[in-house]
């Protein structure tokens, strides 16, 4: 390279300058490229927490709480009946609070009269016996004003029924009318029994539910709702639970369904219940 060949001091200061440019413009992408990121990384992270929090959400609202709020006119647990002249009369009691348990003791046992208590699951078959054999005698006690009746809806086989919580939609459905039509709860009760689905099969769907709910005479947007969001599925479980826990109820094989009380003494054979309930009469 000759000394014409080099660069004047004019073009070695361009060249600087254009270098400088260079690393000038290059900086500004590097920053702006670190600041997309953080700011992409920023809003995955809003949008990944909000996605947790949703499945949470629905996860919790999903899971049947053991605190759920129990239906009105269940204060034991049990839908009661008393009667006089020929009629039967459900008794009103305010609901369970969410945090409170059922009361073991009966809110109404009228003049005396004998307190009959069936704990019954309505995809029971033997439950379904039961009541073709006795429900009518038995109520015919109740409207004559000689005997109170409570039954206390139970779900104890899901189990039985293709993994569709058949027993446990059910036993929503007993609660759904003892809350908003407690004067239809008996005839929706039979007409669950008059239906039942056999054992193996896949129990009924939300529909069928509904709507033998309605041929019982169990009617309103408010069932309706209860039924479709299954309102009780939580006091369900809970309700389940504590009679599950209650040895006073087990029999030699453990709970099963129906289970018969006579004043609060365990029928040990179903066959001796009018028996019984006249020997307590007297």
């Amino acid at each position: 390279m000759t000394n014409n060949d080099r660069p004047t001091k004019n073009e070695r200061r361009q060249h600087a300058r254009d270098v400088a440019r260079q690393r000038a413009e290059a900086e500004k992408r590097r920053k702006r490229r670190n600041r997309w990121f953080l700011q992409g990384g920023i809003g995955l992270a809003i949008v990944a927490i909000a996605v947790i929090v949703a499945v949470v959400v629905v996860n919790l609202n999903n899971q049947p709480t053991a605190s759920a709020a129990g239906p009105k006119n269940m204060a034991t647990g049990a839908i009661q009946f008393t009667g006089s002249d020929g009629k039967v009369t459900p008794v009103t009691t305010k609901a369970v609070t969410a945090k409170g348990t059922a009361s073991p003791v009966p809110t109404s046992n009228a003049n005396g009269a004998v307190a009959v208590t069936e704990y019954v699951d309505w995809a029971c078959p033997v439950c379904k016996q039961f009541e073709a054999a006795y429900a009518d005698q038995i109520l015919d006690k109740v409207k004559s004003g000689d005997a109170t009746l409570a039954i206390h809806p139970v779900s104890i086989l899901d189990r039985n029924y293709q993994n569709s919580r058949y027993a446990s939609r059910a036993a929503n459905a007993a609660m759904c009318v003892a809350n908003y039509a407690p004067d239809k709860f008996l005839d929706v009760q039979t007409q669950f029994f008059d239906n039942q689905p056999e054992e193996g099969t896949s129990g009924l769907t939300d529909a069928q539910i509904a709507k033998l709910v309605k041929a019982g005479g169990a009617t309103g947007s408010n069932v309706s709702e209860c039924l479709s969001n299954e309102r009780f599925k939580g006091w369900v479980t809970k309700s389940t639970n504590a009679v599950l826990a209650d040895k006073s109820l087990q029999g030699t094989q453990g709970f099963g369904t129906p289970t018969v009380l006579v004043n609060g003494k365990k029928v040990d054979t179903l066959t001796d219940v009018i028996t019984e309930i006249d020997a307590a009469a007297k």
